[in-house]
């Protein structure tokens, strides 16, 4: 019974919902002076119906005022943040070059202090391991010979 009450509701609703109302279409007609109108409406003078085209140009202008006012905004916005960016590209390439040259610097002067040492003794490091190499092969020897006696 529940489900008859629903479908009967939901029909109902269906016929409302889709009646049609007949409109008269628009009809212009222009009155001389004591003539009779042909149907009941409102009846404009000439200013009232140039107001009202104004009026409706008025409003399409000011919409295409706002649109081409946010469009710029929009494209200086835009701008601001490629300008903004290609600064910030720019900066870090001068502090990238920078920071290279300062380290190109560095690795000359610390190659020039590696290679101009007056005092070297590297003849004197090499006798030195020939020498210590020497005692040492000895020592273990000697030590090796007392070991298996």
């Amino acid at each position: 019974m529940k489900k008859v009450k629903i479908i009967l509701i939901s029909f109902f609703f269906f016929i409302v919902a889709t009646t049609a109302h007949a409109q008269t279409a628009p009809r212009v007609v222009t009155l001389v002076k004591e003539q009779k109108a042909p149907f009941a409406g409102t009846l404009l003078n000439p200013a009232a119906v140039a107001h009202t085209i104004a009026e409706k140009e008025s409003v399409s202008n000011q919409c295409e005022l706002a649109k081409q006012y946010v469009e710029k905004k929009e494209k200086v916005k835009c701008e601001l943040l490629i300008n903004t960016a290609q600064v910030r590209l720019e900066t870090l390439r001068m502090e990238r070059d920078a920071i290279i040259g300062i380290k190109d610097e560095e690795i000359q002067r610390l190659n020039k202090i590696a290679l101009d040492r007056p005092n070297r003794h590297n003849h004197w490091w090499f006798a030195g391991g020939i020498i210590t190499g020497i005692v040492t092969s000895v020592a273990i020897f000697y030590a090796s010979v007392k070991v298996v006696d």
